[in-house]
């Protein structure tokens, strides 16, 4: 059967809609997506994949129609040498096999994937230095080395497996505090852990702990003394002893101690009286210390001393014992020994007696202090016998000399052309002059003048000429660069009433 034209061309018409209704409809339905599986690693390791070798490239983005199941990547994870696999997150575990999973792509907001892997191999460590490094006192300075490829996160310090600290940034170094640890063998070590906490100890370095201070001996220090500069030692049994020092100072003060050694002196110029120490500090070759002190008086004073009773000077006894008292007093200890007729000296204690034969004798006593000051009394007298010793004018004037005493506040001064002050002191009414004397013709002088026994202030001034004389000889001491101090005596002459003369004297340095 034959179409007509026009029905041909209207079946045509419809086909050619529906071939575009259907195409239309397919291009609907056909829906293009993309996803990104990304990936992070932490620790030493990477993971493997599809388009993924992380280390370097850790995403893949994939292509698919929404018509299709989203697609997957499979995952292997890799552990660098020295480390192990902890495991995978945000990514499907593949059964019986635990280095590997299924991660599906995901659009930009999707998770990552986490690879995580830990290190399980010790970091290396060893004692590096130890000083002392065979013996110690309350102290020793350590040093490891330490290295891990993950870095170090603390290194410990052991004695005896005890903690004693720990550092924790590089160089690996701690000074040990040792103190509470008995004398004798120890065993130091160290430990360095990671940041996984893997650990390892090393060896024991064995070292001896010494808390003992070098043993100090003064070698008969005096008690007493008047010198200037007076002279000490010490001795020591210690074999470990590295180092003395030494100082003779004013009690209650603290001066520069001066390298010493043992059993040579050690002295030090001393200007003034009173109580002064000699100081001792020695150390071992481990830094234990040991300090002695021994206090000692300066005192150049003498003893004052006087006739308390026996014949004066001079006298004519009769045949038999003549008995002398007198009385002896000073700050410090003292000593007494008596003589007669210059011959052997013993000792005695305020008096002495003995039976004389007629003829001229004579009788001192010296008295000494514990300083090494002594004082001097003497009677000469003439024995006769019996019915011999009449005399129609006996001499009964007194022939005892007064006893005289220099002090002063200051011996060693910084000037003495304004005034130098000084004290004297008498036991009994007297008077006289006070003559100070030096190098380079220096002489000068006060008087004194006492009604009864007590003391005098005096300030002595140099005149004009002995001032420019000083003036000179302080200036030459700092031209020519010899800064020696100026020497100077006082000295002191007095008479009683009777004119019996005594004497005293007092040493000075000027310094400026």
């Amino acid at each position: 059967m034959k179409l007509s034209v026009r029905t041909a061309t209207l079946i045509a018409s419809l086909f050619a809609l529906f071939l575009v209704a259907t195409t239309v409809q397919s291009a609907q339905a056909a829906v293009v997506r993309q996803g990104t599986v990304q990936v992070e690693v932490s620790g030493a390791g990477k993971v493997t994949g599809s388009g993924i070798d992380c280390g370097s490239d850790c995403s893949d983005l994939r292509i698919w129609q929404d018509t299709q199941p989203t697609p997957t990547n499979r995952l292997t994870a890799t552990p660098a040498p020295g480390w192990s696999f902890i495991g995978f997150s945000n990514c499907s575990a593949v059964s019986g096999k635990p280095l590997q999973c299924d991660a599906e792509y995901r659009d930009s907001d999707g998770p990552t994937v986490f690879a995580s892997f830990r290190d399980v191999t010790a970091p290396t460590v060893y004692m590096d230095s130890v000083s002392p490094s065979d013996k110690a006192g309350d102290h020793v300075a350590v040093t490891a080395v330490a290295g891990d490829g993950d870095g170090i996160q603390r290194v410990e310090f052991l004695v005896d497996g005890q903690w004693v600290g720990s550092v924790y940034v590089g160089p690996w170094s701690l000074d040990l505090d040792l103190s509470n640890f008995s004398e004798g063998t120890h065993q130091i070590q160290a430990r360095a852990y990671d940041p996984s906490l893997n650990s390892t100890t090393t060896a024991a370095w064995p070292i001896e702990v010494d808390h003992t201070a070098p043993e100090i001996t003064l070698n008969s220090p005096p008690a007493a003394t008047n010198a200037e500069a007076p002279k000490f030692s010490f001795s020591s049994t210690s074999n470990d002893l590295s180092g003395a020092w030494c100082a003779i100072q004013k009690q209650g003060e603290t001066d520069p101690m001066k390298p010493c050694e043992r059993n040579q002196g050690y002295s030090a110029d001393i200007p003034t009286e009173g109580v002064w120490e000699f100081v001792v500090m020695a150390q071992d070759d481990v830094g234990n210390q040991g300090r002695v002190t021994h206090t000692f008086t300066v005192d150049r004073t003498a003893p004052q001393a006087s006739f308390t009773s026996g014949p004066a000077e001079g006298s004519v006894v009769k045949v038999g014992n003549v008995r002398y008292a007198w009385n002896a007093g000073d700050d410090l200890p003292l000593s007494q020994v008596c003589s007669w007729d210059s011959g052997e000296e013993s000792a005695c204690d305020g008096s002495a007696a003995r039976g004389l034969a007629a003829g001229t004798h004579s009788f001192k006593v010296v008295i000494t202090d514990q300083a090494g000051n002594s004082t001097t009394l003497s009677r000469s007298v003439t024995v006769k016998k019996d019915g011999d010793i009449s005399d129609p004018d006996p001499d009964t004037t007194d022939k005892t000399a007064p006893v005289v005493k220099l002090v002063a506040p200051k011996q060693t001064v910084k000037t003495a052309r304004k005034a130098l002050r000084l004290k004297v002191r008498c036991n009994e009414a007297c008077s006289g002059k006070v003559v100070v004397k030096g190098k380079g013709a220096v002489k000068f002088a006060g008087r004194v003048s006492l009604a009864k026994a007590g003391v005098a202030k005096l300030k002595l001034k140099p005149g004009a000429k002995v001032r420019k004389r000083l003036n000179a000889i302080l200036a030459r001491s700092l031209r020519t660069h010899e800064a020696q101090p100026l020497k100077l005596t006082a000295t002191a002459s007095l008479k009683d009433k009777a004119g019996n003369t005594g004497k005293a004297s007092l040493k000075f340095r000027v310094t400026g």
